[in-house]
């Protein structure tokens, strides 16, 4: 890897500076001293500050060829990292060696991509010592050293890939453990924004089918094939899904790119828990799920559904709890927890192209949007057009038919004219059995906030 021949954009500021620094020196050294009194005040700082920028450039050099990974190309070879897993992103297969590389290089530098492949690691901008833990780990990997030569060749990720194949040519995927995760990578364009910010409903969407993803690779079997142990068919069912940004949705803005890295474990065949971090330059949103699996009664009606669980394969890859985490805990807590009496409550009528999903449910991403609606016929257009999300726990507790109408209900409203929080329900009109609850709190973005003062400033 001829990374010694061409300098990365971040090393030429930093030898820009370095020399800088020992031109300013001298010429601080020599011009310093005695001379005209008008400026003799200015030289003597000259002259005691230059020795010091001149030893300071100087010494930035001599870290800078010292330290640089050619001259300490086997000072990592000794050690003995653990074998690297596949990075958390469906893009790459398992049995090629491209998905190993491209796992040893996330772990190193996450905002590597299937698309940098062919980038030469020169611009790609990964320092120094990640390029020591990539090589270290590509010979963990194969099981011995990569030759000097050999690796002074390489140029891309896409050429070590090939490298790598070439010297460890038996090397099998089974060398690789899978993981019960997932990344996945966007840039917010119009399917994925709502009012010039991040779109709520679509990433609850989006969560929900990286959650389902992981979980079906994991059990070896597409959704629609899964089955328990007498052969009629489960649906997986969302239980809780708790959504926690560090701004408002609002903030986000078109082209931003995202990153969504997900992870998952159970307890037993029963339930499974999801989190993923979605970083982006504008914040980041920490996501926690909750799922289960359900079966048609013999009414088969959506109000008939009742648990199943699903046949585990003896390698399942996604990591056993010994005891029901907190988040699930307090679903249970939640759903026994009497409600407070309602301030306002209406009916909803369920838009079945807009509401059920692909097998007849109310779809789980649906609900806080009916909540949404709802809560706007109380607070007014204002809640939503001048508030965004940024915290969101939907308790799930219960599906509805089709042509079934819903009562919404709010228990509780706080705020001022920055923030707000609530609490709401949603039930069954036909039988008042309770469906969900739901709490929420928005703020106003920023972009709200600017365009208001505008408007007040605008006034005076």
């Amino acid at each position: 890897m001829k990374d010694d021949k061409n300098l990365t954009s971040p090393q030429i500021p930093y030898w820009l500076v370095c020399l800088g620094l020992v031109v300013i020196g001298i010429g601080a050294s020599i011009w310093g001293g005695p001379g005209d009194s008008t400026w003799q005040s200015f030289r003597e700082i000259a002259k005691a500050l230059g020795p010091g920028l001149f030893t300071a450039g100087l010494l930035g050099l001599l870290i800078g060829l010292l330290f640089r990974p050619e001259s300490a190309p086997g000072r990592s070879r000794h050690q003995s990292p653990s074998a690297p897993q596949v990075a958390a992103g469906a893009t790459f297969s398992l049995d090629d060696r491209t998905a190993q590389i491209a796992a040893i290089i996330s772990r190193e530098f996450p905002a590597f991509t299937s698309g940098d492949m062919n980038t030469p690691f020169a611009r790609l901008g990964i320092d120094s010592i990640s390029l020591l833990m990539i090589r270290t780990q590509t010979e963990a990997l194969a099981g011995k050293d990569l030759d000097q030569d050999l690796w002074e060749g390489i140029v891309t990720p896409a050429d070590l890939a090939r490298t790598l194949g070439q010297i460890a040519p038996q090397l099998r995927s089974a060398d690789v453990p899978p993981a019960a995760a997932e990344r996945r990578t966007y840039l917010l364009n119009m399917p994925q924004m709502a009012r010039g910010g991040l779109s709520e409903a679509w990433l609850f969407k989006e969560l929900g089918d990286v959650h389902w993803n992981i979980l079906a690779k994991a059990l070896g079997q597409p959704s629609r094939l899964l089955s328990d142990s007498a052969g009629d068919r489960i649906y997986a069912t969302f239980t809780r899904i708790q959504l926690r940004s560090s701004c408002a949705f609002g903030d986000y803005e078109e082209n931003d790119r995202i990153d969504i890295d997900a992870g998952m474990c159970r307890y037993g065949a029963g339930l499974y828990f999801s989190e993923a971090m979605v970083s982006g330059a504008t914040g980041s949103i920490q996501a926690r799920l909750m799922s289960s699996f359900s079966k048609f009664g013999a009414t088969g009606s959506n109000t008939s559904l009742f648990k199943g669980l699903p046949e585990l394969p003896p390698d399942c890859i996604i990591p056993a709890l010994p005891e029901v985490p907190e988040f699930g805990r307090d679903y249970q807590e939640r759903r026994v927890e009497p409600l407070a009496p309602p301030i306002f409550e209406c009916e909803y009528e369920i838009m079945p192209s807009h509401d059920i999903n692909g097998v007849g449910l109310l779809y789980f991403a649906a609900y806080p949007m009916i909540d949404e609606i709802c809560a706007a016929r109380h607070a007014g257009r204002s809640y939503a057009t001048g508030f965004s999300t940024r915290y969101r726990d939907v308790f799930y507790f219960g599906n509805s038919d089709a042509d079934d109408k819903l009562i919404y209900r709010l228990h509780r409203s706080a705020g001022d004219d920055e923030s707000v929080e609530i609490e709401s329900s949603i039930s069954r009109k036909s039988d008042g059995n309770l469906m969900a609850r739901i709490f929420t709190q928005k703020v106003r973005s920023a972009r709200t906030a600017e365009s208001r003062q505008a408007a007040v400033h605008g006034g005076q």
